[in-house]
């Protein structure tokens, strides 16, 4: 027999712990109240929404027996079209932010090596001073 994993708290946070403080708690909250209703409306939606419409896959045929088509019940032919959209929309979102990745890829790189050049200006200042004060300053860093 295979030991059951705890379930989560209802108002956790992705480690499965109930939230520690008053943000994570507000935005848990927030989340239940935004999401419950929406999967409420597409249950209802869904269900209201039964009945099979056909989809014509020729945009240019004259009939309805004419082209290929198929049937499906309306409320997948709406979910799917919102999907379909969202998945558009996040990818045109993806595309034109790619310049701006690119940029904080390049600025990323360039405060690294300046990170490293200052790490190395730092070493070679503590290496010039006297005698007596570089074996404080190593003692130090």
């Amino acid at each position: 027999m295979t030991p059951r994993l705890p379930r989560p708290h209802a108002l956790s946070n992705h480690a499965g712990a109930p939230p520690t403080n008053g943000d994570e708690l507000m935005k848990a909250v927030l989340r239940i109240i935004v999401f419950v209703p929406l999967a409420l409306l597409i249950l209802f939606f869904s269900m209201a929404n039964r009945g099979p419409v056909r989809i014509g896959l020729d945009p240019f045929a004259t009939s309805d027996a004419a082209g290929p088509s198929f049937e499906a019940p309306m409320f997948l032919v709406v979910l799917a079209s919102m999907a379909l959209g969202v998945l558009a929309g996040g990818v045109a979102s993806w595309l034109g932010h790619l310049s701006v990745r690119r940029d904080a890829k390049i600025a990323r790189s360039e405060a690294k090596k300046t990170r490293l050049e200052i790490e190395k200006l730092r070493q070679q200042a503590l290496a010039q001073l006297p005698g007596d004060a570089s074996g404080k300053a190593s003692r130090r860093g």
